[in-house]
């Protein structure tokens, strides 16, 4: 792989730098990191997509979010498991960027189904994926597409050397989508309500329950005979959630709406999905009507820093994440903990959280 020149280099980080210079929502930092990339290699449709193996399905943002002859998703999920960039980054999980004609000849490609039932149709034969991230089952990356020339030895080179830097904006685009969910999980839940959370992990175990959260989740259990026995998701929870914590990495900008309600138990059940981007994995908040005896009480107002700290704890955050996305030190984010400890009457974080949801 050719390296890239020192000026070509400086003038991608410089409009990477602008990407990140400034506060927006977490949907205009995707689009506008696929733009810029698009700027520093040629590209006629950039994304950055999601593939969960598991659900067989891919989850993307794209600039142009349509392009112009649109596309067959359906046919590009029928064929995930065999398209060959996937394909040669589940052998090699830590690959660098590649182009699709270092893992397939050209004449083969364009004897495949895949280029036949997607690719031919949008007028696109050149592909590149630059990847973000790998776990078991899902890859993430940002693609490019074009037609005509392919990507060169030098493009190639150039998008491995920022490669680092992109990482660190997708990582704070959902850092960013986190936090907004939280925050509006927050202060969105009315007091009229019964709050219970599940702390999940990468593979949807359960790490923690709090309150009634488990049986709950058994009312829902209850209809699905072949549930296995013990503390573990139904199935259509988990179906759900995998959606959820995949497409949270390719379009964070819904994450705030992200809920499923189950009503067929009886009782109307709200489920709200936090992903979470450090440590994988997510939170699940479960809403339940509140019966018409016992009021719940309200916290005591909490200052607006305390407000934020309190949405990046329920997303999952550390004090030394908090700290360094909030720009102070650690100990910093102890003590505004301890005043809200104390405002809350609470004596650690998850009684902070849910002490402020009205538990």
């Amino acid at each position: 792989m050719r390296q890239s020149r020192p000026g070509e280099l400086a003038r991608a980080s410089r409009l990477l730098g602008t990407v990140g210079e400034r506060a927006r929502p977490s949907s205009q930092q995707v689009a506008e990191l696929l733009r810029t990339l698009a700027r520093i290699v040629r590209s006629e449709f950039t994304t950055l997509s999601v593939c969960d193996l598991a659900a067989g399905r891919r989850f993307l943002s794209a600039q142009p979010p349509e392009p112009p002859g649109g596309f067959d998703s359906a046919a590009f999920d029928r064929l995930l498991g065999s398209h060959p960039l996937v394909r040669h980054h589940l052998r090699h999980p830590h690959a660098r960027a590649i182009r699709l004609s270092d893992c397939v000849p050209d004449a083969d490609f364009r004897r495949s189904e895949l280029f036949g039932a997607y690719y031919e149709p949008l007028g696109l034969d050149r592909v590149l994926l630059l990847p973000l991230a790998w776990e078991p089952g899902r890859l993430s990356g940002i693609v490019l597409n074009r037609a005509g020339r392919d990507f060169s030895d030098a493009e190639l080179g150039l998008l491995e050397a920022v490669r680092p830097q992109v990482a660190a904006l997708y990582r704070q685009a959902l850092a960013s989508a986190c936090s907004d969910c939280a925050a509006g999980l927050l202060h969105g839940i009315a007091g009229d309500g019964r709050i219970a959370a599940i702390t999940l992990d990468r593979d949807f175990g359960i790490v923690d329950a709090s309150g009634p959260a488990l049986a709950w989740l058994a009312e829902i259990a209850r209809r699905h005979p072949s549930q296995r026995p013990g503390p573990v998701l139904p199935g259509p929870v988990l179906q759900w959630l995998r959606a959820q914590v995949s497409e949270a990495a390719a379009c964070p900008e819904d994450r705030r709406s992200a809920s499923l309600v189950d009503e067929s138990s009886g009782a109307r059940l709200v489920l709200h999905c936090l992903p979470r981007s450090c440590p994988s994995g997510c939170t699940v908040l479960i809403e339940r009507e509140r019966s018409a005896s016992g009021a719940i009480a309200s916290p005591q107002r909490l200052t607006p820093r305390q407000t934020e700290i309190l949405g990046w704890l329920a997303a999952g955050k550390t004090d030394e994440c908090i700290a360094q996305l909030l720009g102070v030190s650690p100990r910093t984010v102890g003590k505004h903990l301890q005043n809200m400890y104390r405002r809350l009457g609470v004596e650690n974080r998850t009684g902070a959280v849910m002490r402020a949801l009205g538990r």
